[in-house]
């Protein structure tokens, strides 16, 4: 099974929704798939903060006591409730409501869809971090790590050479990041490592949006069809200072 096969099937696997064969064919996926197995970690990681929000919500009595006793009301008042100026009321009610659905529901998928990858992003980090090898290929030349992902990935990640602005180059692992084969770019500033993931985009270019997440500092801008996020320990000045030399490569 390759990492393509098994990013759809994680959610199932996640929820028990597979046959015995499919979650052992998982199973053995994981043990074997670094990346794969850091992408689940990461969404049960999701789902564990999820469940713990409650965010359930059951009316209160008063409320519905409340909501019973204005249809009542209006059901015995049938001329008041079919007025002009309640109806016209009513249908601005309405349309503010829709309007503002249409407007704030995308907006807060794509708010709590950010907030998901950047704590997926910190988390695969801190794992390289603690990991025997931060790499899968270890280099200092861009020249040897740049031709290493071809044919891992589908698309050609930048691997600029920084060390003349002290932003030394390690090397590059392949990683999963929200079921999608990312190229992670690690440099590092004195004694702060840095980890750049790469991955296709469909979205329009932006510039970096600063995110802070557990003591940690996270850039996330789109440029040229791939979507980039920095993150690390190092200062935000530095930090920024490093998107701007790989938005400028």
């Amino acid at each position: 099974m390759t990492c393509r096969e098994a990013g759809p099937l994680l959610h199932a696997r996640l929820d028990n929704e597979l046959d015995m064969a499919g979650a052992a064919a998982i199973d053995l996926h994981l043990s074997n798939c670094r990346a794969c197995a850091a992408q689940y970690a990461a969404l049960e990681n999701l789902h564990q903060e999820i469940a713990a929000a409650d965010l359930s919500y059951t009316p209160g009595i008063a409320l519905e006591r409340k909501l019973a006793a204005r249809f009542l009301e209006d059901k015995k008042s049938p001329s008041r409730f079919w007025s002009a100026g309640w109806l016209n009321t009513s249908v601005v009610a309405a349309t503010a409501i829709v309007v503002l659905t249409i407007v704030a529901i995308p907006m807060l998928q794509t708010s709590r869809e950010t907030d998901a990858v950047a704590a997926e992003i910190l988390d695969n980090h801190l794992r390289a971090l603690q990991a025997i090898h931060q790499v899968d290929v270890p280099s200092s030349d861009r020249h040897t790590v740049k031709p290493w992902f071809q044919g891992k990935v589908d698309f050609s990640p930048p691997v600029p050479d920084l060390t003349k602005e002290d932003f030394v180059l390690i090397g590059g692992r392949l990683e999963v990041i929200h079921r999608q084969p990312a190229a992670a770019i690690v440099y590092r500033r004195r004694q702060h490592v840095i980890d750049l993931y790469v991955s296709p985009s469909a979205g329009p270019d932006s510039k970096p949006e600063l995110h802070e997440l557990g003591g940690y500092h996270l850039l996330r801008w789109r440029q040229n069809s791939l979507d980039y996020w920095a993150v690390s320990d190092v200062d935000a000045t530095d930090l920024k200072k490093f998107a701007n030399l790989i938005r400028g490569s």
